[in-house]
């Protein structure tokens, strides 16, 4: 399992996980540099530079559908892209974070046993 220091990352990639295949798309329109080739990378970067890698991976079968976002281009928070990128950072994050506590509220609970253990699928 790969472990991330960046917590924001590792909420990123636990709904990266959760998407459909018509919203990887979608995705993938929304962050061009998903496509693009890793940088030289660091001894402190590796494990961020292997989630990089094992997100192209996934993504990889939807490349030809790909184009870079655009201004007007529907985005977060029912806004469009260049909208969202032009609001200051503290209202960016509070957007996300809205969005987030909702995914995580709408996620289907299960029952388990007390003694139940754990694991993230990679």
């Amino acid at each position: 399992m790969i472990t991330i220091g960046n917590h924001r990352v590792q909420k990123v990639a636990e709904l990266v996980r959760r998407l459909d295949p018509d919203e990887i798309r979608q995705l993938i329109r929304l962050v061009p540099q998903l496509h693009e080739k890793p940088q030289v990378v660091t001894e402190k970067d590796e494990e961020a530079d292997e989630l990089v890698l094992w997100v192209r991976e996934q993504m990889a079968q939807y490349a030809t559908e790909s184009r870079p976002m655009r201004d007007d281009d529907p985005f977060l928070g029912g806004i469009t892209v260049g909208a969202y990128f032009a609001l200051p950072g503290a209202e960016r994050e509070r957007i996300w974070g809205e969005l987030y506590a909702q995914a995580i509220e709408s996620a289907a609970e299960r029952e388990v046993q007390s003694d139940a253990i754990v694991t993230l699928a990679r």
